[in-house]
C-alpha cells in the first residue's frame, strides 16, 4: 500500500512539471523574435528644420512591442547620407503584426511623433511591421510640430478645402436634423461663402474661424469644431489666466487658475491686450453651438471656457495685459498677467466629468438640500440611483416638508441617472421619454413611483448651464407643474441631440467635428423647443452680492419657503 502510494506521488510530480513545460513551450511558441531593419530617410525633416543632427536630435521607434516608451530603440545614420537605419530584434505575438511610428527626441527632450504614416489604420494612423526587411520610409511629419519649436503651423490651401469638405459631408450625410433652426437654402449659402474664404494658406486659428460661424448657425449644442489634442501641446502653458463671470453686463474677475491671485475678486475687465472686453466676447458669442442658438448657454459656456475658448480664436500667450476697475475703485489700472496652464483650466472646467461628490444637507429639521453638480455618472450609475435612493430614505423618514434641488451648473450625463431622480419626484407614473430610444427604450415607458416618493414642496434651482439630459429633466418638472423653478433661464428646452459615434477628425488640420446622429425629446407636448426653462421666480445677481459672497438663489428660496410656510 506504502509503495502504491509513493508510485502515484511520483506520477502525479511527473504530471504537473509536464504540464509546466507544456505552458512555459507555449509560451515560447507565441513569442517570436524578428530581425528588422528599419531605415528612414529624414532629408525632409532636417530641411524643414524639425530634425537637427548637428544639436544631437535624435531619430527612434517606438511601438507595441515596447508598450510605446522608452527611448531604446536608437536610428543612427551610417552613411552620411541623411537615412537612419538599425537592426532590431522585435518580440512579437506570433501572427500579429506590431505596430510602430518613428519620432524625434529633441536634445531639450520634446517629442515629434509622426503624424499618420498608415492613413488605413485608424484610428492613429501607426505603421506595421509585416516583415524582417523594410523599404526606406520616409518621416509623416506633423504639422503640429513646427509649432512645438516656435514656427507657425500653416496648412495648404488645397488642405483647408480638402477637409471643409468633409466638414460639410459629414453635417450634410450624418446629422440626424441639420436644417431644424437654419433652412437648408440659407445653410447652404453659409458653407458656400465660407469656402470661397479658402483661398491662401491658413493657420489652425484661421481656419477653425471660418468653421465656427456654420456650426452656430446650426442650433445643436452637441455640433461643434473642436482643436485637437496636437493644437494644446504647443500653448500647453500660455492660457489666459483669469476666471470670468458675467454679473450687470460686466465681465467681473472671479479668481485665477491655480493658487496665485492676480487681481482682486470682483475687478471688473475691461480690455485684453488693448481689445475691448465686450468686442472679445462678442465674437464668442456669434460663434458658439447652442440649442436653438440660446443666448443664455453661450454665456454659461464663455464664463466657463472663456481661456479655452480665447486661446482657440486670438492664440496663446506667454503674458496678457489687461485694463480692469477693482472693487470699490473708479478709476482703471493695467496690469501684465503671466500665463496659466492648460492642466489648471481643465481641472476646473471639466471638473463635472471626474464624477463631483453629489451632496445632501438640512438647513433646519423642515428642509433639505440636495445638489447634483451634474448627471455624468455613465460608468457609476448605481451609485448615483443609491445616492438618491438614500436621500429620499432619510426625506421620508425625517418628514421633510422642503426639498431644494440644486441643479446649477448641471450640463447634462446620463439619462438613467436623470429619470430614478425625476420617478421620485413625479405626482403620478409617468414617461420620461417620449419615444423609445435604443438602449434607454425603457424610459419610454412610465416610470415606477417609488415607496418613499417625495410629496411635499420642491425648489428647482437653474441657470445657463443646464443642458441636455438636464434640459429634458426640468422639463418634465415644467410640463407636469412639478414644484417651483428659481433662478435664471435654462440653457436648454426639452429636446436635444446626441448618439454614438459622433466624432472625427479632419483629415489635414485634425480638428476634431462633433455632431448629433440621433434626437433625443422628454415627453411632453406643447411646449416651445426654441425657448429655455423659464423660472418662476428670476434672481438676478449684483457685482455686490458677488463681492459679499452671498448665495442669491439660495436666499429666495428661503424667502419663498417662509411665505409659502406662513
Amino acid at each position: 500500500m506504502v509503495q502504491f502510494i509513493m508510485k502515484n506521488k511520483q506520477h502525479n510530480i511527473i504530471k504537473i512539471c509536464l504540464i509546466f513545460l507544456f505552458f512555459v513551450f507555449k509560451h515560447v511558441e507565441c513569442r517570436a523574435q524578428n530581425t528588422v531593419t528599419f531605415k528612414i530617410d529624414m532629408r525632409e525633416p532636417i530641411e524643414s528644420g524639425l530634425f537637427s543632427p548637428r544639436e544631437n536630435d535624435h531619430v527612434i521607434i517606438r511601438g507595441s512591442f515596447n508598450h510605446w516608451s522608452g527611448n531604446d530603440y536608437i536610428l543612427e545614420d551610417v552613411n552620411k547620407d541623411s537615412v537612419y537605419e538599425q537592426i532590431f530584434n522585435i518580440d512579437t505575438d506570433s501572427g500579429s503584426a506590431p505596430e510602430f511610428k518613428y519620432l524625434i527626441i529633441k536634445s531639450n527632450g520634446q517629442e515629434l511623433w509622426e503624424n499618420r504614416p498608415n492613413k488605413s489604420n485608424l484610428p492613429y494612423g501607426n505603421r506595421f511591421i509585416e516583415s524582417n526587411t523594410r523599404a526606406i520610409d520616409t518621416f509623416d511629419s506633423d504639422k503640429y510640430n513646427f509649432g512645438l519649436i516656435g514656427r507657425e503651423v500653416i496648412f495648404t490651401e488645397n488642405e483647408i478645402q480638402n477637409d471643409f469638405i468633409q466638414f460639410r459631408n459629414t453635417l450634410e450625410t450624418q446629422h440626424c436634423c441639420l436644417y431644424e433652426y437654419t433652412s437648408k437654402q440659407e445653410l447652404d449659402r453659409l458653407f458656400d461663402l465660407q469656402y470661397q474664404m479658402l483661398d491662401q494658406p491658413m493657420t489652425p486659428i484661421e481656419f477653425y474661424k471660418i468653421l465656427t460661424p456654420v456650426t452656430a448657425k446650426i442650433g445643436c449644442g452637441h455640433t461643434a469644431v473642436w482643436m485637437p489634442e496636437e493644437f494644446w501641446g504647443i500653448g500647453k502653458n500660455h492660457l489666459f489666466p483669469l476666471k470670468i463671470h458675467f454679473i450687470e453686463n460686466h465681465a467681473v474677475s472671479a479668481g485665477s487658475y491655480g493658487n496665485s491671485s492676480m487681481i482682486e475678486r470682483g475687478s471688473i475687465i475691461q480690455e485684453i491686450d488693448g481689445v475691448p472686453i465686450s468686442e472679445i466676447i462678442h465674437e464668442m458669442q456669434m460663434n458658439y453651438s447652442a440649442d436653438a442658438m440660446n443666448i443664455h448657454f453661450i454665456n454659461s459656456q464663455i464664463e466657463r471656457r472663456f481661456p479655452l475658448i480665447y486661446a482657440r480664436r486670438f492664440g496663446f500667450q506667454d503674458k496678457f495685459q489687461i485694463k480692469y476697475i477693482p472693487p470699490g475703485k473708479k478709476k482703471n489700472r493695467l496690469k501684465a498677467l503671466n500665463a496659466t496652464s492648460i492642466s489648471a483650466v481643465k481641472s476646473v472646467v471639466f471638473k463635472n466629468f471626474h464624477h463631483p461628490p453629489l451632496q445632501i444637507k438640512m438647513l433646519d429639521r423642515n428642509t433639505a438640500v440636495i445638489k447634483i453638480p451634474t448627471f455624468i455618472y455613465y460608468d457609476r450609475v448605481p451609485y448615483f440611483t443609491h445616492f438618491i435612493d438614500s436621500c429620499f430614505t432619510v426625506i421620508n423618514t425625517q418628514g421633510v416638508r422642503n426639498l431644494i434641488l440644486d441643479l446649477r451648473g448641471n450640463d447634462g450625463g446620463d439619462p438613467f441617472c436623470a429619470a430614478p431622480l425625476f420617478s421620485y419626484l413625479q405626482h403620478k407614473s409617468v414617461p420620461y421619454f417620449s419615444e423609445p430610444y435604443g438602449k434607454y427604450s425603457e424610459l419610454a415607458k412610465p416610470l415606477l413611483l417609488p415607496e418613499n416618493h417625495y410629496t411635499g414642496h420642491l425648489y428647482t434651482l437653474i441657470d445657463g448651464r443646464c443642458f441636455s439630459t438636464n434640459g429634458h429633466f426640468c422639463a418634465l418638472l415644467k410640463y407636469h407643474h412639478i414644484g417651483k423653478f428659481v433662478g435664471t433661464k435654462s440653457g436648454a428646452t426639452y429636446k436635444c441631440n446626441a448618439g454614438k459615434n459622433t466624432e472625427i477628425h479632419l483629415s489635414h488640420t485634425k480638428i476634431m467635428l462633433n455632431f448629433g446622429r440621433s434626437t433625443y425629446s422628454a415627453a411632453v407636448t406643447g411646449m416651445d423647443k426654441t425657448k429655455p426653462i423659464m423660472p418662476d421666480y428670476p434672481v438676478k445677481e449684483t457685482c455686490q452680492d458677488f463681492l459679499d459672497g452671498k448665495d442669491v438663489f439660495i436666499d429666495k428660496v428661503i424667502e419663498l419657503i417662509q411665505l409659502d410656510d406662513s
